[in-house]
Order: C-alpha cells, then sequence, then structure tokens
C-alpha cells in the first residue's frame, strides 16, 4: 500500500468522495459517465450516433472529445472549474491524453495552446481550468505532442466587461468573441499546425472563434481537444453559471 494513500486518501474525482484501492471513479459515479463514442463527426465532435449538427464546416478542421457534457463528467468539470480541483483535472487530463492518442494518430502538432481567459475573469477566479488541463497532459505527452511547442500566451482575451459566454447561445458568442480574442505578439504562426485546448465545447463558438484568429496569422492547421462536448446543445445553452453552480452545491 502507498502511505500517501494513507495520508492523503484519494477521491473519487466526480463527487469527491473517497475511492477504494484500485479505482479512479467510484461506484456511485461511474455509471454516470457517459463516453462520447468513435467515430465521431469532424464539425462539431459529436458521436456519429447522436450528431445532429448541419455538417458546415468550421474553422478548425477537426475535434475530439472523449465525454459527453453530461452526467458525472459534468461534475467533474465543475468541481474543477469552480473548485480549483488540480487532482480532478489530472483525471480528466489522463482520459484526454488517452483521445489525443488514439483520435489523432499519425498526426504532429508544432504548437500547443488553450483558449484564453482575461485577466479579470482569471484575477476573479483565480484558475484557469484549460492551462490546468494541459500542464497536467503535457506532463506524460501523448504521442501526437511529442515535440510540440507550449504556448500558453499564444492567445490573449481582453476584459470586455460583457455577458459571460456560459449564459449566451451561439450567435452570442460568436459577437461576444469577435474582437475579443487576439494572438500575441512575436508568434509566427505561417505554415503551423497547432492543437487548441480547451475544457467543455458546448456550441464550438469560442473555439471556431480562436480557430479563425489563428487561422488568419497563418496557422496552416488548427485542430480542437476537449475533454467533453455537449450532445444537445440547445439544452445546455440555455443553463447559467449559477445553475451550475447550485447543482454543486458551490
Amino acid at each position: 500500500m502507498d502511505w500517501t494513500d494513507l495520508l492523503f486518501p484519494r477521491t473519487c474525482p466526480c463527487c469527491g468522495g473517497e475511492l477504494r484501492e484500485g479505482q479512479t471513479v467510484c461506484d456511485h459515479c461511474a455509471p454516470g459517465i457517459h463516453v462520447n463514442p468513435s467515430p465521431q463527426c469532424p464539425y462539431c465532435g459529436v458521436s456519429l450516433r447522436s450528431c445532429h449538427c448541419a455538417k458546415n464546416p468550421r474553422s478548425y478542421d477537426r475535434i475530439v472529445a472523449p465525454f459527453f457534457y453530461e452526467g458525472s463528467i459534468r461534475e467533474a468539470l465543475l468541481r474543477m472549474k469552480f473548485g480549483k480541483h488540480e487532482d480532478v483535472a489530472r483525471y480528466l487530463a489522463s482520459e484526454l491524453r488517452e483521445a489525443i492518442d488514439a483520435r489523432y494518430f499519425g498526426e504532429t502538432f508544432d504548437l500547443l495552446t488553450v483558449v484564453p481567459m482575461s485577466r479579470d475573469r482569471y484575477a476573479s477566479r483565480g484558475f484557469n481550468q484549460a492551462r490546468t488541463l494541459a500542464e497536467f497532459l503535457m506532463k506524460d505527452p501523448p504521442e501526437p505532442l511529442q515535440d510540440t511547442f507550449v504556448d500558453y500566451g499564444l492567445l490573449k482575451k481582453k476584459n470586455s466587461g460583457g455577458s459571460m459566454q456560459h449564459l449566451l447561445g451561439a450567435e452570442g458568442r460568436r459577437q461576444n468573441i469577435r474582437s475579443a480574442v487576439s494572438v500575441g505578439p512575436n508568434r509566427p504562426l505561417e505554415g503551423k499546425s497547432v492543437l487548441l485546448l480547451d475544457d467543455i465545447v458546448t456550441t464550438g463558438a469560442t473555439v471556431g472563434e480562436c480557430a479563425s484568429i489563428l487561422r488568419l496569422s497563418g496557422a496552416a492547421r488548427v485542430c480542437v481537444a476537449a475533454v467533453a462536448v455537449t450532445r444537445f446543445q440547445e439544452k445546455i445553452a440555455g443553463n447559467t453559471i449559477q445553475e451550475e453552480r447550485k447543482s454543486l452545491n458551490f
């Protein structure tokens, strides 16, 4: 037995309860994990069994995500986002690592970056969940990221003072982020292949606009990796942060 488990018992990333030896998720939460199976739609990232998107090309080339944003994974992501639980980020990064290895098999990326957070938002939350996921991911990089340069400052987001993205639908998200994201100075992107990482992709508007900026700055290929995507976007897009936090007693 690892003595650190006695001093610091391992907890379930989804609910925070104690785990038995050999478990990564508790018995209560495991049935609530909804895997996003392959093959996945390259446009919205949702399994072709559940995809209802219009198959309109996006500004990114492809998106992969191992889970649906519902059930136990939704609870884990919200615990990470609002509770700063790095143990949750460690678990989610391990699952994301497997998905990147499997679904970007044979590909390589020049750059890894994350969806940016404004300084105001970072100051109020004190935690950038996408960057934390990426940091854990790159402690043991998946094969497509073995020789990838990591640049967390590649994209910058201005302090817009507008509505939070969680409160908006797809068009509102696009309007809110447009002109709010830019590429940092002295970042040559001409001909580069970029992997953009986020925790959740709901409507795809945020990663889409970030990919647009990267392409306009010269990137030849932009792909996306996220922990989870929404299976039915219209149901999730109307949720508010207050509702999300209340559901987990934050």
